[in-house]
């Protein structure tokens, strides 16, 4: 029974190794986030972010995680696996230490 468990264990592996979202699908799917802002603040949030944010992406081998950030914050955050993305805008609380 455990053999079978482990079986399974690497083939989810295996299957989630070769069927992660490269980065250029992230990239899409962030800019879709990017392009729908849903006040005037994020508007201008994602204005700043189009020109002027920095884009960074990670490979954790069975999945990805892509992350646009201005001036050091998080504005939209990505997950993909499985050849699935998911974006979401990050909330700020606004109080930063720097």
């Amino acid at each position: 029974m455990i053999r079978l468990v482990v079986l399974l264990l690497i083939i989810a592996g295996v299957a989630g190794y070769f069927t992660r979202p490269d980065e250029a699908k992230m990239r899409q799917g962030a800019d879709a986030v990017l392009q729908n802002p849903s006040n005037i603040s994020e508007g201008l949030q994602s204005i700043g972010a189009g020109v002027a944010g920095d884009r960074a992406y990670d490979n954790y081998y069975v999945a990805a995680k892509y992350t646009v950030s201005l001036d050091h914050e998080p504005v939209v955050q990505c997950w993909g696996y499985f050849t699935q993305v998911s974006c979401n805008r990050v909330e700020n609380t606004g109080s930063s230490t720097h």
